[in-house]
């Protein structure tokens, strides 16, 4: 390192400093060179499922953009609660990129715990799940549950099943339920496969098949309808960390036909659209974050009371207070019952202790909400513009949790036409976009 001896003249002095400085602004340091990758801190999960998600190449500079990328995507898998990276020199004058995670809960034992869904309310749930099956993050579930929902059926996904990233779904089970505004029993049985294809990292599809009866039962009437139904999926996604996105979009497209094999002539066509927007605001370690979406429900075909959708829910307009059949009956708020919507949200994401693993290897964090919401629902889509918008606003928690990505609770109040209600809370799993 160069040091003024104080000897020289200070006019010297300064114009050799400002010769050096300049040299040592103007000459970049060479970017190490990578002679070998290796990951570490995995003791369940097999090196190949890390491995494939990595896309930085050997014997070339280091790329820290690439880096990052390779750790969102390790990330993105949901099987660490923390995933870093570090360039470590060594002895031949190159260097190694380690990424190192650190596993999160993979598995529950068989388990009973209470749980909450805002159509069912209450229930029991008896559980055993693993989300990284055998090592290859394949996710499998067989349970059931009392009370509010009564349920059991098993889940298998595995998103690689036939190569790179082709995916198998499978689902079977039976839910029976109290509806939860038409004063009616549920009884459901499904079966659903699903197969999945990406091209590329952004462009994401799916196609499935699912055969279903339901039951709609009170004193006096048994409905019933037995359909296939295939489905349709495709999104663009450019997002970084999915249960937090600090940049990126996600646009996505989703088709579910019902055909009627009993009664034979009926049908019925969801078609829903979503567009999400998100953006980082600030350059804080802490991301301050700006989300914005905007959705659109159509449906085409045979639609009666018993697939009405509403409005005033964790997914839709939040700060409504959950409908019941009191409400739905007394007519009061046909304006947030309909098939067809539109509705949207902003929110501002702030977070308050970055995700990070504790000693037991769960991840832990917080982030904090406020948003503002809007939508319009109606019975036709030709209605739709008719009607005046409802609207809420309010704030929220969002917590990293195992296994479920991100338990979400939210309060907000809503408003129509001038007038301001008590507001109502909310809690679900995931982020609301």
């Amino acid at each position: 390192m160069l040091k003024n001896s104080g000897k020289k003249r200070p006019q010297r002095g300064l114009f050799l400093f400002l010769i050096i400085t300049n040299i040592i602004i103007c000459q970049k340091s060479p970017e190490p060179f990578i002679s070998n990758i290796k990951w570490q801190g995995n003791t369940k999960t097999e090196d190949y499922i890390i491995r494939r998600e990595i896309r930085h190449s050997l014997n070339t500079p280091f790329d820290s953009t690439i880096a990052i990328e390779d750790r969102n995507r390790i990330d993105n898998l949901g099987l660490f609660s923390e995933t870093s990276w570090e360039v470590i020199p060594i002895n031949d004058g190159t260097s190694k990129l380690v990424y190192i995670v650190v596993e999160s809960i993979q598995s529950t034992p068989p388990i009973a715990f209470p749980t909450y869904s805002e159509d069912t309310g209450w229930s029991l749930v008896g559980l055993w799940m693993v989300s990284n099956f055998r090592g290859r993050n394949q996710a499998f579930a067989i349970g059931g549950s009392l009370g509010g929902e009564s349920t059991y059926g098993i889940n298998f996904n595995d998103p690689w099943m036939f190569g790179d990233h082709v995916s198998l779904s499978l689902n079977l089970g039976r839910t029976y339920f109290r509806h939860r505004f038409l004063n009616k029993d549920v009884d459901v049985n499904s079966l659903y496969i699903n197969f999945g294809k990406w091209f590329g990292s952004a462009i994401k599809t799916s196609a499935g098949i699912e055969i279903e009866s339901k039951k709609f039962l009170d004193e006096e009437h048994r409905d019933r309808f037995f359909y296939y139904s295939p489905t349709a999926t495709i999104k663009f996604d450019t997002r970084d960390i999915f249960w937090n996105p600090s940049r990126g979009i996600l646009f996505s497209h989703y088709i579910y036909h019902q055909q009627g094999i009993d009664p034979q002539g009926w049908r019925l066509t969801l078609w829903i659209q979503s567009y999400s927007w998100f953006y980082k605001i600030n350059n804080s370690e802490k991301k301050l974050v700006f989300a914005v979406n905007g959705s659109v429900q159509r449906k085409m075909g045979n639609k009666d009371e018993y697939r009405l959708d509403y409005f005033g829910n964790s997914r839709t307009v939040r700060g409504w207070p959950l409908p019941d059949s009191k409400l739905y009956f007394s007519g009061k708020e046909n304006f947030r019952f309909g098939h067809e919507s539109i509705y949207g949200s902003i929110e501002i994401r702030k977070e308050l202790i970055p995700k990070y693993a504790t000693p037991i290897g769960a991840e832990l964090g917080l982030l904090a909400t406020v948003f503002a919401d809007a939508g319009i629902i109606a019975n036709d889509w030709h209605d739709i513009l008719e009607q005046v918008p409802i609207y809420g606003v309010g704030a929220g928690i969002r917590i990293p949790f195992p296994m479920v990505g991100v338990i979400r609770i939210d309060y907000g109040w809503g408003y129509r036409g001038g007038i301001w209600n008590s507001g109502a809370l909310y809690w679900g799993i995931g982020q609301k976009f």
